[in-house]
């Protein structure tokens, strides 16, 4: 029996511990309540519920604040939300309301990512700092990230393009060069590469302070890119599936042209071989007859070899030709609308994450598809993302990351001036005599795949021709990743080193079919050529982090010392046929003649050391101070190492000074930077090829070309082709000054960040003055063997001073209904300190960016002086060297307005923005006016008189002629000796053509302003309750009908153009008409 009593014991506790799990569920409790705000009575989504005792049992509330959760009876919960005060209660059968109190404290503590990715709590900042949450872009979608960011950042200048793969121009402050940094790691991108699924955050560094940690390429500041890791949902696993889908129809502005008159000029026109054989059939100006049913001769007209056909002019001019005449109508009024598609934009993204208590992993991936408005133009664009974390000790942390970017395209559209570019063909110089859907059938009969089918042969190309014949390819990889390693190794010290890549290879081709004409290739034998480039950068980073308090915590220092390693080795290899030998052969082999072959190399090397440090006066104050080392291979030896730094300080009066009641939060910042220009860009720059085929217009516009470093001691040769075709290498042709320096810039900040009603509104702003000394260019005598010379540091100066602000403000807070308001403000104003080609008109002290040209004389009383043939007279035809200034390009302010309404389940988001002040030239009028296109020639005056021209002219402009010789000042060019001139009226008539193609030949008369306003986008969300689906299918679902570029506000006269694209220019471009897009997003979270 004795014996039995431990196997009975043993028994007895094998059966205690099989039962144990049974007993201890038997004792668990669902959990149900609700979180709400203590002050609005609002619902507060994704509060934190965890278990005291063991906090991976939790889970996170709903959209209606509401919960559900199994834990033992009894046991404490902690509740807890960003901004709240954290609040424990006791698990009961019981429902739960609970009530979060507003923790202004911990508002105040609200924690950032700067520069090098290291976290700071907003309070100890003392340069301005931005923040836009990821999921902010992901609705009403942009396909390129940034142009998404419009409106949303003071001080930020996104000048959007609609167009497939031309990478939008961006600049803090009026001054570009932005550095894109992921996750602390800089990358060379054309911000096509950047999926906004994968991003949880973007903070934006807009001083120099911040930006001088990461060397000269953020001398105009950075955009800090935060990329997701893991997983916030308790259950430690969750799949986000993103879908969005956007249409693009109706436009914004669209150029106003005329459908009255024809081709020709001087009011004749009529067709034999569109090359000229006919009467004025080869220049395609719409100054040709009006339509009015009259018979004459055109591109479609049966040609009869033994027939002849004569047609007889209004002045009594006839042709005679074979091609017989047809009824003159205007058969097109609408070519360009029936030739554009309807875009689309689908986006569609899964995300799955994962995390345990030592680690994280999240892998992303998504597919973009852009169909453009252009035929027969698309662009695919496919991203993966995997981050993930371990802790392999508790001193020892691995992380990485890796972005992968694949874009492919068959064919792109060019929209630059020039034969090959849809807007010049279909609108500057192409009249309503033709139907857009005539031309479909785009090969002549008998001559498919040699002779394009169109009614002019001398410059222009049939549309549809070229878009499904004359094709740009494109098709790149672009990779960026790094590994990232923390060792703590002591309670304040730690080691982190971090490698990392940032690389792409790309290949674009062009297929120039047969009969395609260009400025250059006037022979039409086609031609095809490759472009490829590729990039290597790689990022290595280490830094020696301390942190420490001492004396009770009165005094805390907070830094690192690191050291960077950058490497660059860039390549490029442009080859094209000299003609094609064989129609439709699109390889280089295929070349008529010796095909052409250029290539070139880069290289670069930066050395750096820098330091960060925070110094904490107890609750009173922050001092900061940063300091970086350079040592560049893009300078001479002599001049090649540089040293910069910054300090600032910042302090929270409300965490030591009894104020107000309604202050909540008040901090006043000041900072002293200084940044260096090593002459280098941030991004992979156009490079600019012309000619042989002109393709992509003039210059490559597209992000990839490199600058070459020349300043350094090794010069570099490009190889290609030379005089009568013959192999050769080129020497650089840019003469630099031997002891050229680094340039300078210096800029300084003081703002404030205060809210008010227990932080209800807020208001930021920063004052900031930064005074540049950077490198420039001038021209020198080509007989010295070289054309420009880069010179030292000095000669380029200018200051530039600027006010930004932020307000913010819970506007409704109550139960059901909330309403959060911000509004970013923003100017500055450049200015010449040292004007490197000082002239009559622009002088010290002037602002660097006037809009200046020649002009049409006036009258003191400002009537316009006409000359002897009846057209207006320039101060360059009196013998005026000057210039008049029409204003300035830079905006006096910009401005956006975001709201966000939430009622129950419902969420209405929308923005306005815009930029008041500002001059550009309208080239798209000027053009088109030129032309005898644009709808003002045939109204008002010119109108009446138009019709007129073909008989010699019978138009009479309002305005004088002066009678005497006018005495010219050499500084304003204005006259002088009005008091000894005598003025007439101007009688000489003149054709409305010849008085148009002056008018418009100059800037005086297409001078618009930049002001307006846009409905920048629209956001109407409806977040299911989880009961919809019992909570099983679906954790969180929501969908949204979403628009974008709704409504532009602008003087209907001059919307030919869309201002939104040219904010920091002083002329606008060609441009693809800006459209509306709407659609819807769903976002599932399983």
């Amino acid at each position: 029996m004795k014996q039995s009593t431990p196997k009975l014991i043993r028994q007895l506790f094998a059966f205690a511990i099989i039962c144990l799990p049974f007993f201890s569920t038997a004792q668990n409790i669902t959990v149900k309540g609700k979180i709400t705000d203590a002050s609005s009575g609002n619902p507060i989504q994704s509060a934190n519920i965890t278990n005291v005792k063991n906090p991976s049992i939790g889970t996170i509330s709903n959209a209606d604040g509401e919960f559900s959760l199994s834990v033992p009876k009894g046991e404490k919960l902690s509740i807890s939300f960003i901004g709240f005060e954290t609040k424990n209660v006791s698990a009961n059968d019981n429902f739960l309301s609970i009530q979060l109190n507003a923790d202004s404290k911990q508002l105040s503590d609200v924690v950032v990512t700067t520069a090098l990715g290291i976290k700071k709590e907003i309070k100890k900042i003392g340069y301005a700092i931005q923040e836009v949450k990821g999921s902010e872009l992901v609705k009403a979608r942009e396909p390129n990230a940034v142009n998404g960011l419009k409106g949303k950042v003071a001080g930020l200048n996104v000048n959007i393009t609609p167009e497939l793969l031309r990478t939008p121009s961006i600049n803090f402050r009026g001054d570009g060069n932005i550095l894109f940094v992921v996750d602390g790691v800089p990358i060379k991108s054309d911000t096509w590469n950047i999926s906004p699924d994968d991003i949880e955050s973007y903070t934006f560094l807009k001083g120099q302070t911040a930006g001088s940690l990461y060397g000269a390429l953020a001398q105009n500041g950075a955009i800090i890119i935060n990329t997701k890791k893991g997983t916030k949902d308790k259950r430690g696993f969750s799949i986000e599936f993103n879908s969005s889908t956007m249409f693009e129809k109706g436009f914004l502005s669209f150029p106003r042209y005329q459908s009255e008159y024809g081709p020709g000029s001087q009011g004749k026109y009529a067709y034999k071989d569109g090359i000229g054989g006919g009467l004025n059939d080869n220049d395609y100006d719409i100054w040709g007859p009006r339509f009015e049913g009259q018979l004459i001769p055109q591109y479609d007209g049966i040609v009869t070899p033994n027939q002849t056909y004569t047609t007889t002019f209004a002045n009594g001019q006839t042709f005679t030709g074979n091609v017989k005449p047809t009824p003159w109508i205007a058969r097109g009024t609408d070519n360009l609308d029936k030739y554009l598609n309807t875009g689309i934009v689908s986006t569609n993204h899964i995300a799955i994450a994962s995390h345990t208590e030592n680690s994280d992993i999240r892998f992303g991936l998504g597919h973009t598809y852009q169909k453009g408005i252009v035929p027969n133009t698309d662009l695919n664009t496919t991203n993966f993302n995997l981050a993930a974390s371990y802790n392999l000790s508790s001193k020892f942390k691995v992380s990485a990351n890796i972005n992968y970017s694949h874009q492919y395209t068959k064919n792109f559209p060019d929209v630059n001036y020039g034969p090959n570019s849809l807007i010049y063909n279909v609108i500057i110089w192409a009249g309503s005599d033709w139907d857009m859907n005539d031309m479909r059938n785009y090969w002549q009969d008998g001559k498919v795949g040699i002779q394009q089918k169109y009614n002019e042969y001398q410059r222009y190309n049939n549309p549809w021709f070229m878009a499904y014949e004359w094709l740009r390819g494109h098709y790149k990889n672009d990779t960026y990743a790094y590994l990232n390693m923390d060792w703590k190794i002591s309670k304040n010290l730690s080691l982190m080193f971090r490698p990392g890549i940032s690389t792409y290879d790309l290949t674009r081709t062009e297929k120039m079919p047969v009969s395609a004409g260009s400025y250059e290739r006037n022979d039409r034998k086609g031609d095809y050529r490759e472009d490829r480039r590729s990039l290597f950068e790689a990022n290595n980073e280490m830094q020696l982090k301390y942190n420490k308090r001492f004396y009770k915590d009165l005094i805390s220092v907070d830094g690192f010392i690191g050291g960077n390693l950058n490497t660059i080795k860039y390549a490029g290899n442009y080859s094209s046929t000299d003609y094609l030998t064989i129609p439709g052969l699109y390889t280089l082999s295929n070349s008529l003649n010796k095909p052409i072959i250029n290539s070139w190399t880069a290289d670069q090397l930066v050395l750096s050391g820098y330091y960060s440090f925070d110094f904490g006066l107890s609750k009173y104050a922050t001092i900061s101070t940063t300091g970086r080392y350079d040592k560049h291979s893009n300078l001479p030896l002599a001049n090649n190492k540089y040293f910069y730094y910054s300090v600032g300080a910042a302090t929270a009066l409300s965490d030591y000074l009894k104020l107000p009641t309604a202050i909540s939060f008040a901090k006043f910042k000041t900072s002293y930077a200084t940044g260096r220009d090593a002459g280098i860009q941030q991004t992979v720059g156009p490079l600019g090829f012309s000619g042989n085929p002109i393709g992509y217009g003039d210059n490559y516009l597209s992000p990839y070309g490199i600058t070459r470093y020349a300043f350094s001691s090794n010069y570099n040769y490009t190889t290609g082709n030379t005089y009568n075709n013959a192999l050769g290498a080129t020497y650089v042709n840019g003469l630099n000054d031997p002891s050229i320096k680094a340039g300078n810039k210096k800029t300084i900040e003081v703002g404030a960040d205060i809210r008010f009603i227990q932080n209800r509104i807020g208001f930021d702003v920063t004052w900031y003055k930064t005074v540049n000394e950077l490198l420039t260019s001038r021209s020198v005598s080509p007989a010295s063997g070289y054309t420009s010379l880069t010179e030292n540091t000095g000669i380029y100066k200018y200051k530039n001073t600027g006010l930004e602000a932020v307000i913010s403000g819970n506007i409704i807070k109550s139960k059901n209904l909330k309403w959060d308001l911000i509004i970013n403000f923003s100017t500055y104003k450049r200015v010449w300190i040292k004007n490197p080609s000082p002239n009559n008109w622009v002088k010290d002290g002037d602002r660097i960016d006037l809009v200046y040209n020649n002009f049409f004389v006036r009258t003191p009383d400002g009537q316009l002086v006409h000359n002897s043939a009846g057209v207006l007279l320039t101060a360059s035809e009196l013998g005026s060297p000057a210039n008049r200034i029409f204003g300035h390009s830079d905006p006096d302010w910009s401005w956006g307005v975001i709201n966000n309404i939430a009622y129950k389940n419902f969420k209405l988001g929308f923005q306005f923005d815009g930029v008041v002040g500002g001059v550009m030239h309208n080239y798209i009028r000027q053009k088109t006016l030129q032309g005898g296109r644009h709808l003002e020639t045939t109204e008002g005056e010119w109108g009446a008189a138009r019709q007129g021209d073909i008989t010699g002219g019978t138009y009479i402009a309002n305005g004088i002629v002066l009678v005497g010789t006018p005495v010219l000042d050499p500084v304003t060019g204005e006259i002088t000796n009005w008091k000894s001139l005598s003025t007439a009226p101007n009688t000489t008539k003149t054709t409305v053509q010849n008085y148009v193609s002056r008018y418009a030949s100059i800037f005086d008369q297409n001078i618009i302003s930049k002001t307006f306003a846009k409905l920048r986008e629209v956001t109407l969300t409806y977040n299911l309750p989880q009961n919809v689906f019992g909570g099983k299918l679906f954790k969180q679902a929501s969908v949204s009908f979403v628009g974008r570029n709704l409504l532009l506000f602008y003087p209907s006269r001059y919307k030919d153009v869309d201002p939104d694209q040219f904010t920091q220019s002083s002329a606008t471009d060609l441009q693809t008409p800006t459209t509306r897009r709407f659609g819807f997003n769903i976002n599932l979270t399983f």
